[in-house]
């Protein structure tokens, strides 16, 4: 729908142009109507006209001054002229101010119609050159942010090529003397997901249109980070002295808590020159936006020269971490839960513990656990995935990773419990009758299948109603019958094929399995009486 206003100092002809450009369209509207050239300038900053029709010849100002002015304050508005004159000046006033149409009184329907079809399609006309604009502006400024960077992270080297699309990109002066911004933002992730559906771009859009209206110019070049979670802004040195670096992120900060409830962490590098040092700045802001403290909640900013010496926090000790190894051996989900909770408020209480530190006890952590999980067997690469670190910087962006992690786990556990519990077992039973006549104990057994013997024992006599000794013997009690039955070999080499030295030893074992004695066995017309316990 396109607004249209009319101004005329007649007040009938006011109402009879009205009524006729209202019954002409229904894409057309009348939303205003004005006496005089000046109250039209004061209503257009109400009704905002697309287009406005009016009359030359005017009290208070006339149609030549009013043109002349709408032209400077509203050159975006579309204007036909009706006038009962052809006077020279007007026709000239009328072209000098780009006037879309003249119009004689009377006033005739097609004429205006003709007239407002002309001003629409020069509307549509200069909508369609500002969407070419706006794109060919978004393509540019997104090149740009590639090629920065590309630059960053020594993705791009040849001098050569920097210099030309520096010039290309016209940000030549900028790298004269510059420091580096690095932004991160706290919440990241929880914001995205309450309120922009989970889509972090549309977040990071968010702020970088908010910080550009905090610099109020195009004069620092800002880019995202390849993580798409951290904002760059490359600042020349003359404006950080102007504007000030400590006010610009104060702005920012107060910004962005009103408007998304984010707080912001920042670090800042030392003053750098050249495009080719770029990579240096970048890894020094880094640097300096890790080092800052973790539980500080608003802005808190650290600079290159005051990163403190990395400390030995060791959240998680060695026999920590042994604990719940050994937890993921032994099946028991309980110790490692209880770990996890452990870990978390040992970073609650340490007060001056900073991002970086967090960072490392986190990694260390989740190796252990992705190490562990594979005992179970379960394997998701989830649980030892570093980009979350990436919007790790507060106790609540550490507690809802804790907190999949630790889905992760009872999920792995739950599948545990799902599988068949035959499976291990089944393994270790083909293995036991091709290797029944060595010697076996159940902790070689246990550890040549990477489980925990107490729960190996338990599992294998769930599964065989037998414990492990039970089976082995039954097992080579089975051969030695068979030997016995199919062969003319000698009592001692039958016990010596399956595993006893000792032939006196092994002739009480058979007996107490089958009731006879190896050679009462053999001579036993029957010889099939079975193995009793």
């Amino acid at each position: 729908m396109y607004k249209v206003m009319v101004v005329d100092d007649e007040q009938w002809g006011r109402k009879a142009i009205c009524k006729l450009i209202d019954e002409l369209s229904a894409n057309v509207e009348v939303v205003a109507e004005a006496k005089h050239g000046e109250e039209a300038l004061q209503l257009i900053q109400f009704s905002r006209p697309h287009i406005v029709v009016t009359d030359m010849n005017m009290p208070v100002m006339d149609g030549k001054q009013f043109l002349e002015n709408l032209f400077m304050l509203h050159k975006e508005i579309k204007v036909i002229v009706i006038s009962g004159y052809s006077e020279f000046e007007y026709l000239k006033a009328a072209l000098k101010y780009q006037v879309c149409d003249y119009v004689l009184k009377p006033v005739s329907i097609p004429d205006l119609k003709n007239a407002i079809k002309k001003a629409i399609e020069t509307l549509q006309k200069d909508v369609d050159v500002l969407h070419q604009q706006y794109h060919a502006n978004s393509v540019w400024k997104l090149k740009r942010e590639v090629f920065l960077q590309h630059v960053s992270h020594k993705r791009i080297l040849n001098q050569s090529d920097m210099a030309m699309q520096m010039q290309a990109f016209k940000i030549v002066h900028t790298f004269e003397q510059y420091r580096m911004v690095m932004l991160a933002f706290r919440q990241f992730n929880e914001v995205a997901a309450s309120k922009f559906h989970g889509n972090a771009d549309l977040l990071m859009f968010s702020l970088e249109n908010i910080l550009s209206d905090v610099l109020k110019s195009d004069v620092p070049l800002m880019f995202t980070a390849d993580d798409r979670m951290k904002l760059c802004v490359i600042m020349p040195s003359a404006y950080c002295e102007a504007a000030g670096i400590g006010q610009i992120l104060a702005e920012f900060q107060h910004a962005v808590l009103d408007m998304l409830n984010v707080n912001i962490v920042a670090g800042i590098s030392r003053e750098y020159e050249r495009l080719e040092t770029l990579p240096a700045a970048y890894d020094e802001a880094l640097a300096a936006l890790w080092n800052n403290k973790f539980h500080i909640s608003g802005l808190f900013v650290s600079a290159t020269d005051s990163i403190a010496a990395p400390s030995h926090a060791e959240i998680l000790t060695i026999f920590d971490l042994k604990t719940m190894k050994q937890a993921f051996v032994n099946k028991n989900e309980k110790v490692i839960q209880s770990m996890l909770e452990h870990f978390l408020r040992k970073i609650a209480l340490s007060k001056d513990i900073r991002i970086q530190e967090v960072h490392l006890e986190y990694k260390q952590l989740s190796e252990t656990i992705a190490s562990g999980v594979k005992e179970i067997p379960y394997s998701n690469q989830a649980i030892s995935d570093y980009q979350v670190l990436q919007y790790v910087l507060d106790l609540e962006g550490l507690t809802l990773c804790i907190q999949k992690m630790s889905a992760l786990i009872s999920e792995a556990f739950l599948h545990l419990g799902d599988q068949d519990s035959s499976f291990p077992v089944q393994e270790i039973t083909d293995f036991l009758s091709k290797h029944y006549f060595e010697e076996l104990s159940l902790v070689d057994v246990a550890m040549r299948f990477h489980l925990d013997p107490s729960y190996f024992s338990k599992l294998f006599k769930a599964f065989t109603n037998e414990n492990f000794i039970e089976y082995l013997t039954r097992l080579r009690m089975e051969k030695a019958c068979e030997l016995l039955s199919s062969s003319e070999r000698k009592v001692n080499e039958i016990a010596e094929l399956i595993g006893y030295e000792n032939q006196r030893y092994f002739s009480q074992v058979f007996k107490k399995f089958t009731g006879q004695t190896p050679t009462e066995y053999r001579e036993s017309p029957e010889k099939r009486i079975g193995i009793t316990k």
